[in-house]
């Protein structure tokens, strides 16, 4: 780096630092804030050109954060260390939200609950199947992830829930599982799954109190059949979930 280069960016990261500080991320530029952002991953150089090669090739902040591994080391500067660092920021977010919820005293409404799926499966950008544990009073006291990748509810270990109820003495749990980037709406794989999970807790001495889908337009509920939350306001989103409904064929389930 020439020395006129250097004078330029002498305090360049002190200086954001307390810009961020003082104001935040929501009023800087996707640049300063992504470059803010590899502070965190490279303690040293200027990362400026790397936050443009960054947002050059993926366009914004979330489908950085979101991109795999092998992709992400295709952009010049990133190696896979940074790479794997960069990923992996999202699981603190996750990690910090899923925490945050459980921590309440009570979670007794509905609209807790279903904050709760939110904030553990919303964002998640591959598929995963979760189960929450909850006591008579409706407090989340422990959540566990059974599956990652692509999933199927009739593959979930049974054994591995009575396991995880009996370690928390929870009353109940809900099972809950993502289709990242589609529709909360069910297929008839899930319904069909759901029909044999359902049956299969009459021996784990605890309710099924909701088998959940969340999808990038809501959350669905198989266990009463009905839209719980909807992400989007959108009239042929209601319209084409009902048609779908309508053409589920649950007679030849086993």
């Amino acid at each position: 780096m020439k020395k006129n280069e250097k004078n330029i960016h002498k305090g360049h990261r002190r200086r954001l630092l307390d810009t961020v500080f003082k104001i935040g991320l929501d009023d800087l530029s996707n640049v300063q804030a992504m470059e803010f952002i590899l502070f965190y991953i490279f303690p040293r150089g200027d990362v400026n050109p790397l936050a443009h090669r960054l947002l050059d090739r993926y366009k914004n902040i979330p489908t950085i954060l979101e991109a795999p591994i092998y992709d992400l080391v295709k952009v010049e500067g990133m190696g896979e260390t940074s790479a794997k660092k960069l990923s992996l920021l999202l699981n603190i977010y996750y990690r910090y939200t899923q925490e945050k919820a459980s921590k309440q005293e009570k979670i007794s409404s509905c609209g807790e609950i279903y904050d709760f799926i939110e904030a553990l499966l919303r964002f998640k950008h591959r598929e995963e199947v979760h189960v929450i544990a909850v006591n008579r009073s409706g407090r989340v006291l422990g959540t566990r992830c059974l599956a990652r990748g692509t999933i199927s509810l009739v593959a979930i270990n049974l054994n591995e829930i009575a396991l995880f109820v009996s370690a928390f003495n929870a009353s109940g749990v809900i099972i809950v599982h993502n289709h990242p980037g589609g529709s909360c709406n069910p297929s008839a794989q899930d319904m069909k799954s759901h029909e044999k999970l359902e049956g299969s807790f009459e021996f784990i001495s605890c309710d099924l109190v909701d088998d959940a889908i969340i999808g990038s337009d809501g959350i669905y509920s198989m266990k009463d059949l009905c839209l719980k939350r909807a992400f989007v306001d959108n009239q042929e989103y209601y319209n084409n979930a009902i048609n779908e409904l309508k053409n589920l064929n649950f007679s030849d389930s086993e």
